[in-house]
C-alpha cells in the first residue's frame, strides 16, 4: 500500500506573496495570528521540532522526510501551482529535485484554481487567474515530464502518477490529457496515471471522468458530503454571519467568526461508510484534525484530540485498500503541513508525534 501525504510548499516568502499580503509573508503568518474561539479550541497551534521552518533550508526536507519515513508515509504529493507557464511556490521543489541526498519519493497535484484574496474575505478579488491554451498544454507537459525522469518520482506500472485538484474546471480537458500522455510516452513512459481529486466543488461523475480516460478517484477530505445532517437552526445562524460580515466589510464595523462544528468521529463514521461502497480506483484521504479558522473567518472546525480515533480511521481506512488489488492500494493523507488548516501530521506542542505514531498503528493492523 502507497501512503501519500499532500505538502504544501508556502513556507518560504516570494515575491508575489510579499507584494499581495506583505513583506515576508508565509504560512506561517496566518498560523501565528490564529486565536482560540472557543473554550477548548487548540488554537493557535505551534510547531514542535521543526519550528517554524522556512523550506529554502534543505536540513528541514530532510528532516521531513526521516519523520515520513519513520512513521510510514511512502510518499509527498507537492501541490503544483502553475499558471500558463508562470509558476510560485516552486523553489521547494526545484530544490528537492537537485538535492539527491533526499530520497523521499514524490507526485505532484496540480492545484489548477485561481488564486484570490479569499483568506481576508474578498473572494472575487483575482491575484493569479488560472488559464488554459493549447500551446500551454504542450509547455506544461514537458515541464512536468522532466520532472517525471525524478527516479524518486512516484510511478505505477511504468506511468508517473499525477493528480488535477479541479479536472472540472480545465476547458477541453481532452486534450490535455491526450497531449500529456503523448509527451510522456516521447520521454520513454508507458504514458500517465492521472488521478482526479473529488470533493463538493468538483464534482466530476465517474463516467465523464472515464470518458476522458481517467479512472483514478481521491476522495478528498474534508468532504462536506460526509459531515453529519445541520439542523436549519445552525444554518439560519451561520447564514446570519456571513450576512453580517458582508456589511461590516463595508461600513467597517467588527466581523463576526462563522463558525462550523463537526464532529470528527461523525465524519470518520460516514468516510468509512462511504469507502466500502466504492470500487477499488476510489481512493480514500484520511485527516488527523481539520480548522481553517487560521485563514477564514467562516470556518469550519473538526477537532480531533484523540490520536486514537485518528488511528481508528486510519485502520479502517487501510483495512479496505488492502483487499485491493496491489496496484490500487493508495492511501491519501490531507495532510504532512497544512498547518493553517490544522491538517498535519509534522509534530505539533504538546502533542509530539502523537498522531504520526496513530499514523503508524493504523497501517499496520
Amino acid at each position: 500500500m502507497k501512503t501519500i501525504a499532500f505538502y504544501l510548499p508556502q513556507f518560504h516568502p516570494i515575491p508575489e506573496n510579499d507584494k499581495w499580503w506583505g513583506d515576508g509573508f508565509t504560512e506561517w503568518h496566518n498560523v501565528r495570528k490564529a486565536r482560540a474561539l472557543f473554550r477548548g479550541h487548540r488554537q493557535p497551534q505551534v510547531p514542535a521540532e521543526l519550528g517554524y521552518y522556512d523550506l529554502r533550508n534543505d536540513e528541514i526536507r530532510h528532516k521531513q522526510a526521516e519523520l515520513a519515513k519513520k512513521f510510514g508515509i511512502s510518499a509527498f504529493c507537492y501541490y503544483h501551482y502553475w499558471f500558463n507557464g508562470k509558476q510560485l511556490l516552486e523553489t521547494p521543489i526545484k530544490r528537492m529535485l537537485a538535492d539527491r541526498e533526499c530520497a523521499m519519493p514524490f507526485c505532484l497535484c496540480w492545484a489548477n484554481e485561481n488564486w484570490s484574496r479569499a483568506w481576508d474575505g474578498k473572494d472575487r478579488e483575482i491575484l493569479m487567474a488560472q488559464t488554459y491554451s493549447p500551446e500551454d498544454n504542450q509547455r506544461h507537459s514537458e515541464h512536468l515530464c522532466e520532472i517525471f525522469k525524478d527516479n524518486r518520482y512516484l510511478k505505477s506500472d511504468g506511468k508517473p502518477i499525477f493528480i488535477i485538484y479541479r479536472i472540472g474546471k480545465i476547458p477541453q480537458v481532452e486534450e490535455f490529457i491526450r497531449i500529456l500522455n503523448e509527451t510522456a510516452t516521447k520521454n520513454g513512459f508507458d504514458g500517465v496515471r492521472i488521478f482526479a481529486v473529488r470533493n463538493p466543488t468538483c464534482n466530476v461523475p465517474d463516467e465523464k471522468l472515464a470518458a476522458w480516460g481517467i479512472h483514478d478517484i481521491v476522495d478528498f477530505e474534508p468532504n462536506t458530503d460526509d459531515f453529519p445532517h445541520r439542523s436549519i437552526s445552525g444554518k439560519l445562524i451561520r447564514l446570519f454571519q456571513r450576512k453580517w460580515n458582508s456589511f461590516a466589510k463595508i461600513w467597517h464595523g467588527p466581523e463576526l467568526y462563522s463558525i462550523l462544528r463537526v464532529n470528527y468521529n461523525s465524519v470518520v463514521k460516514n468516510a468509512l461508510k462511504l469507502y466500502e461502497s466504492l470500487g477499488a480506483h476510489h481512493h480514500p484521504t484520511v485527516f488527523p484534525n481539520w480548522d481553517n479558522s487560521p485563514r477564514r473567518k467562516a470556518a469550519t472546525i473538526i477537532q480531533n484530540d484523540s490520536p486514537e480515533d485518528f488511528a481508528e480511521w486510519v485502520r479502517g481506512a487501510t483495512s479496505i485498500v488492502k483487499k485491493r488489488p496491489e496496484e490500487n492500494q493508495f492511501l491519501f493523507v490531507n495532510a504532512w503541513n497544512e498547518w493553517a488548516e490544522s491538517a498535519h501530521l509534522e509534530p505539533e506542542q504538546p502533542m509530539g508525534t502523537a498522531f504520526l505514531e496513530a499514523f503508524k498503528k493504523g497501517i499496520e493492523c
